[in-house]
């Protein structure tokens, strides 16, 4: 049986434990990448433990702790052919996502959903730094989430 799986979207697993189908989140990436309107971008995600996204929030950006998502754009950091459409990488911890779906009554994969959306959000540009910012990028997280999901972010 062929797996399919959107060819810019590449999905790899550090710590995922079988909490979520990697396959499933490729393909929501890809309805959240047209949601956007840039269905062809280039995107990575990892799917890791909190051991790993603590390492990575404690190297870039001091905060030794474990966080939910971490957003890596690539334009920031190499010099890219501008014909390639490369957004970056987006790291989810599942296990915390885990966390947070049990807490919110909610399945794990919604929460990396919504994490993945509020991960690539931020790779385009989008940011929660003052009241008016965070409400316009928990609307647009909302709109997206309904897109990909059929049903809109869980308060």
């Amino acid at each position: 049986m062929a797996i399919h799986r959107p060819p810019n979207v590449l999905v790899s697993c550090r710590g995922n434990r079988g909490m979520v189908d990697p396959r499933t989140v490729s393909r929501r990436a890809a309805r959240i990448l047209g949601a956007i309107e840039r269905p062809l971008a280039e995107l990575s995600i990892v799917l890791c433990d909190d051991a790993f996204i603590r390492k990575l929030n404690q190297d870039f950006r001091g905060r030794d702790m474990a966080t939910d998502v971490l957003s890596f754009p690539m334009a920031e950091e190499v010099p890219i052919d501008p014909d390639l459409d490369v957004l970056g990488d987006v790291v989810v911890s599942v296990e915390t996502a885990n966390r947070q779906a049990n807490s919110a009554h909610i399945r794990t994969i919604d929460e990396v959903t919504s994490l993945l959306i509020h991960g690539v959000l931020h790779l385009v540009g989008w940011d929660h730094d003052s009241p008016a910012s965070e409400k316009r990028m928990f609307q647009e997280s909302s709109r997206i989430e309904t897109l990909v999901t059929g049903k809109p972010l869980a308060l």
